[in-house]
């Protein structure tokens, strides 16, 4: 995570985009594999058309393999921490994107997951907050119940400790 955290912040969890964001760009690398290994066994004949196809096969396997990578590494640097004073979004590979849910804002916490989701454990997070934009939502987040989970522990412990000073110092 790139986001420093304040004195006294404490990270809880750390998740990340489910990997079955990748799997159309693995699967179209490894198609693309497929077709070099393809062209270069059933194609022997050295004339133009047959120098082009091989060319291109490579550039496509080049370009599949870029793609592929890309995508892994962006799926990596997504990352949503949830600490107990805010819930952080941080996503980018070159450019960094950085929102923050302070704890005291969030009103609601829900997700949603497909059939398939349920089954490989990722789904959709929705956080509701006081702010003008209003929700917020994290798709296709890996182990969307225990961010949920842990985002409604940590602002109900925050609000605990919130209420906790008020009346230490009304008193």
């Amino acid at each position: 995570m790139r986001t420093k955290l304040r004195p006294n912040e404490n990270k809880f969890l750390e998740t990340r985009t489910h990997w079955i964001t990748v799997v159309k760009p693995f699967l179209l690398f490894l198609l693309s594999i497929a077709l070099v290994v393809v062209v270069f066994l059933f194609v022997h004949n050295q004339s133009g058309f047959l120098t082009l196809v091989r060319w291109i096969s490579w550039i496509l396997l080049a370009a599949a393999g870029l793609y592929f990578f890309y995508r892994e590494w962006y799926r990596r640097r997504n990352i949503w921490a949830v600490t107990n004073l805010r819930v952080i979004d941080e996503r980018g590979i070159f450019n960094l994107y950085t929102k923050e849910s302070p704890l005291e804002k969030i009103n609601n916490v829900s997700y949603y997951q497909n059939l398939l989701g349920r089954a490989l454990n990722y789904g959709n997070i929705e956080i509701q907050t006081a702010a003008e934009d209003g929700a917020t939502i994290y798709p296709k987040v890996a182990s969307p119940l225990k961010l949920k989970d842990t985002i409604s522990k940590c602002r109900d412990a925050y609000s605990q400790e919130m209420q906790g000073q008020k009346a230490r110092a009304g008193q």
